[in-house]
C-alpha cells in the first residue's frame, strides 16, 4: 500500500489535492486507518490517478472527470476517446467565441482615439405623428444594423415618400415582449401602399428631448449614453419609454462623414 504523501509524489500533486479528490468522491484511497485517519492507496490506483491528472491538464472539469469515473469510463477506452471527442468540440466553440471577442477588441484598438461628445443642452420638441416605411431590423436576424441600411438605400425609390421632411429615419421601436426592433425608413402619407417586403410603423405625436449628433455614425451610441446619462438629468428632463428615432436631414453629409449632424429625438414623460 502507498501513503498518501508517495501518492502524491509520483504524480506531482500536493496531499492538499488528493485529499480534495476525495472530499469530492472523485478518487478515494483505498483504506483510511481506523485509529490514524491516515489514507492508503493500492498499486493499481497510480493508473488512474495518472489518467485524471491528464484529463485536468486537457481542461476538463474536476465534475466532468467525476462523471467519467463514476459510470466506469476512466477504464474503457472507447468510452474515454468519445469523452475526449466531446470535450475537443466544446474545446473548438470556447476558442471560436474567444477568436471572435479577440477580433472585436483588436479592432477597437486599431481605431483612433475617440472623444466624448462635447456637452449639449436637450430641445423640448413636440413633434408631430409620422407614419414610417421602410426596411427592419431585429437581434436575432443575421447582419447588423449597417448592412440593413445598404440593403435600404437601393429600394428608397419604391416609396411614395413624403417631400417634408426630407430626410430619412432610424427608428427604435420596443416590441410587447420586451424586445425592439430597428426600421430604416421615409416618411409616407396615411393612404400610400405598403411596398411589398417592407414594414411601417407609426412615430407618435408626444414631447421629445432633441440632441444632435455629430460626425459619423458608429460614434453615434456615445451620444445617445450621454444623452441619456447626463444632458436630459442635468436640463431636469425624464427620458420615457416608447418610440426613439434619428433624423438624418439636410445636414446629414453621409454616414461616415466627420461634418455630418443626425437629430437624435429621445421620448420625453409629460
Amino acid at each position: 500500500m502507498l501513503t498518501i504523501g508517495q501518492m502524491a509524489r509520483i504524480h506531482g500533486l500536493t496531499t492538499k489535492t488528493l485529499r480534495h479528490y476525495d472530499s469530492i468522491g472523485l478518487f478515494a484511497p483505498a483504506l483510511t486507518g481506523r485509529d490514524n485517519g491516515y489514507r492508503y492507496y493500492r498499486p493499481e490506483q497510480i493508473i488512474t490517478l495518472g489518467r485524471i491528472v491528464w484529463l485536468k491538464q486537457l481542461g476538463m472539469a474536476l465534475e466532468e472527470i467525476r462523471r467519467l469515473a463514476d459510470n466506469g469510463s476512466l477504464d474503457s477506452v472507447i468510452s474515454l476517446r468519445e469523452s475526449l471527442q466531446a470535450h475537443a468540440r466544446t474545446l473548438q466553440s470556447a476558442i471560436a467565441r474567444d477568436q471572435q471577442v479577440l477580433d472585436h477588441l483588436t479592432r477597437y484598438l486599431a481605431q483612433p482615439e475617440r472623444s466624448l461628445p462635447a456637452p449639449q443642452t436637450p430641445e423640448r420638441i413636440l413633434y408631430p405623428a409620422l407614419r414610417i416605411m421602410g426596411m427592419s431590423w431585429q437581434q436575432q436576424d443575421e447582419g447588423s444594423i449597417a448592412q440593413m441600411w445598404e440593403r435600404f438605400f437601393p429600394r428608397e425609390e419604391e416609396i411614395d415618400r413624403l417631400q417634408d421632411p426630407v430626410g430619412t429615419f432610424g427608428v427604435c421601436q420596443p416590441l410587447d415582449d420586451g424586445q425592439w426592433r430597428y426600421v430604416a425608413g421615409l416618411p409616407v402619407s396615411a393612404d400610400a401602399p405598403l411596398v411589398p417586403g417592407m414594414v411601417e410603423l407609426q412615430i407618435p405625436a408626444r414631447h421629445y428631448a432633441r440632441v444632435k449628433h455629430h460626425g459619423s455614425v458608429t460614434t453615434l451610441p456615445e451620444t445617445f449614453r450621454a444623452a441619456y446619462s447626463e444632458w436630459l438629468p442635468a436640463a431636469g428632463m425624464a427620458p420615457d419609454e416608447g418610440v426613439e428615432f434619428e433624423y438624418c436631414g439636410e445636414r446629414f453629409l453621409g454616414p461616415m462623414h466627420p461634418d455630418s449632424v443626425t437629430e437624435l429625438y429621445i421620448p420625453l414623460k409629460n
